[in-house]
């Protein structure tokens, strides 16, 4: 009764802990190791009593793993499996904040359960290859096989990822993944009851297992790729709408701060006689800096630039342009607005962060040269930056991380263009580089 009860807490630990590779993923309550350590105690002192209860209503001693078992017994222990697993999700349930809903950290459970059951399988080949099935040795087996196994899922699952699945359909993984999950388990404990069996059969469950676990991690795991990218998708059109409703609402304001402007040096030159011409150049010089409508020949730039420099002026940033507007012909009116509104925020936002009010400095130029079109855009920054797949991780808004970049990315590409980041020695370069026939790959585009 003690080693099988041994055995089964050693199995509850197993689970509990894979489970626990994926914390960095979950949110953590407050005092979480004291809300781990009593909920574990808690569990143990379940897992106890359900054995000495089995004992106490069949007048015989619960065994684990015992080949010459019945089959209500194979059908007790496959649900005691169910129980330390609905115990280890208590754990979590109880450790973790379910923000995001009792899924997500269901989700990780049975990702936790398929590494757990996969390692207890290939530690089982071993053993069995090794002559050893029974006895501590098998167990010291079990527990460095657990331990390998483990370190090779976090290397793969937790270390590589940045960000938890938020997938539309992790309710609907979950349960396939339980239900897969609980039958590979099933099958495998009514056929470990049977004396009969031969080694053949105990290598053919066992493979059938360890196939079925890394089916089950894949599908949870590694196959969420499309998944992934429709949520890049859905996250970029609500940046477009937002886009377009901050490009509406700007272009408002300017018209109306012009027409405001206008009429105030119309005032001012009948204030004329009754004010210093010092006092009166002075009202003028403010009325400039909100009259300071940028020309480059396309009314979308105009706009941007007008917004930029306004806010520029403000924060002491100095924004110099040499733009061709007329040239973005060939580009929409709200990919001209988001590929530079993007570019000219994050330049702003990084040179905001420079005390040397001298090298808050933002440059922006284009050039034809043999038919292509390109931009280049310019600014100082301090710090370090990192980069991942090509382009540098950013702040904001931790739902739209990173977005900024991908969508002038994407624009770029969209036109037949490119687009090519670096930084050295204090200075952010960004390009974009169009090719003489651009407008006929966006109208390609458009019509898809």
């Amino acid at each position: 009764m003690i080693r099988s009860i041994a055995a089964i807490s050693l199995m509850f630990f197993e689970v509990l802990i894979a489970e626990l590779l994926f914390s960095p993923f979950l949110e953590k309550r407050r005092r979480f190791p004291v809300l781990l350590a009593v909920s574990i105690l808690v569990c143990l002192e379940i897992i106890i009593m359900v054995a000495l209860l089995y004992g106490y209503f069949t007048d015989s001693i619960f065994v684990y793993g015992d080949p010459a078992a019945s089959a209500w017994d194979s059908v007790f222990k496959f649900l005691y499996y169910l129980l330390v697993f609905a115990l280890t999700f208590l754990c979590c349930f109880v450790c973790f904040r379910c923000t995001e809903g009792v899924w997500k950290i269901l989700f990780y459970c049975a990702g936790g359960y398929a590494i757990q059951h996969l390692s207890y399988n290939v530690s089982n080949m071993i053993g069995a290859a090794a002559g050893v099935r029974t006895g501590i040795w098998s167990h010291l087996i079990e527990v460095g096989v657990c331990a390998v196994v483990y370190v090779v899922a976090w290397l793969i699952l937790v270390y590589r990822r940045r960000s938890a699945d938020n997938s539309k359909s992790i309710k609907a993984k979950t349960l396939f993944s339980l239900l897969v999950l609980f039958v590979c388990i099933g099958l495998s404990r009514i056929t470990t009851d049977d004396g009969t069996r031969g080694s053949l059969a105990f290598w053919a469950e066992s493979l059938y297992a360890v196939i079925s676990c890394i089916l089950i991690i894949g599908m949870l795991f590694s196959i969420t790729q499309n998944d992934r990218k429709q949520n890049e998708v859905d996250m970029m059109a609500e940046l477009l709408h937002r886009e377009k409703e901050q490009f509406r609402l700007v272009k408002e304001n300017i018209d109306i701060i012009n027409i405001k402007c206008h009429d105030l040096k119309h005032q001012l030159s009948a204030l004329r006689g009754n004010l210093s011409e010092e006092y009166v150049k002075e009202i003028e010089n403010a009325v400039m800096i909100y009259n300071s409508s940028v020309k480059t020949g396309n009314d979308i730039l105009d706009v941007i630039l007008t917004e930029k420099s306004l806010f520029c002026e403000k924060n002491h940033v100095c924004l110099t342009c040499a733009v061709n507007g007329a040239q973005l012909a060939f580009m929409d009116n709200m990919d001209i607005y988001s590929l530079f509104g993007n570019a000219l925020s994050n330049a702003i936002e990084s040179v905001s962060r420079i005390d040397d009010e001298e090298r808050r400095c933002i440059s922006l130029s284009s050039k034809t040269s043999g038919g292509f079109f390109s931009v280049h855009i310019e600014n100082f920054y301090d710090g370090e930056l990192q980069f991942e797949n090509g382009l540098p991780l950013t702040r904001g808004d931790k739902n739209y991380h990173g977005f900024g970049l991908k969508s002038m990315k994407h624009i770029a590409e969209k036109y037949g263009g490119c687009m090519s980041v670096t930084a050295a020695d204090g200075k952010f370069c960004l390009d974009f580089l169009f090719p003489p026939d651009a407008g006929e790959y966006g109208r390609r585009n458009f019509s898809r």
